[in-house]
């Protein structure tokens, strides 16, 4: 078919350079979307190393007694997490079909429970969903804020003293 110089040949291969010039221009899109990701990855993980050689250095230098609250903090926060994932696993369990083969007796349950609760355990002292860190990070923030705080009133009080 041919209308006015143009016929129905030239419209398809038209057609198919545009649809090739869309998938190169999408496959160049998509690589540096990639390569942005990926430096934002590189990125993320020097800040990472650089908190946990801060965090190295502020352990070093802390007394055994906050030592030892820090401890009590991360176990605390390690604990949630696991109480936190058990009920999620306990819900979850909740939708699953009984097995109406062999039945279910409460026996059963309840060793299904107790597998639960060790698995969601080990998961949140292996690092969880990140959870525990989050809460732990934000914990002690709180806490670094506060005794900043006091420490500022404390000189302060000492300035006044001394003059």
């Amino acid at each position: 078919m041919q209308i006015d110089n143009i016929n129905s040949t030239w419209i398809a291969a038209q057609q198919t350079a545009d649809k090739s010039e869309r998938a190169v221009a999408d496959a160049n899109n998509f690589a540096r979307q990639l390569q942005d990701a990926s430096e934002a990855l590189e990125a993320s993980r020097e800040i990472q190393k650089n908190v946990a050689k801060k965090a190295m250095t502020d352990k070093n230098t802390m007394t055994p007694e906050q030592l030892a609250y820090d401890k009590k903090l991360r176990e605390a926060c390690q604990g949630f997490e696991a109480m936190f994932l058990n009920m999620m696993y306990r819900e979850m369990r909740h939708t699953v079909p009984e097995n109406t083969l062999f039945g279910n007796s409460n026996a059963d349950k309840i060793w299904q429970d107790m597998l639960d609760t060790e698995m969601v355990n080990n998961m949140a002292s292996a690092g969880g969903v990140g959870l525990a860190d989050v809460i732990y990070r934000q914990l002690t923030m709180e806490d670094k804020a506060r005794q900043d705080y006091t420490d500022r009133i404390m000189q302060h009080r000492q300035e006044k003293i001394s003059e």
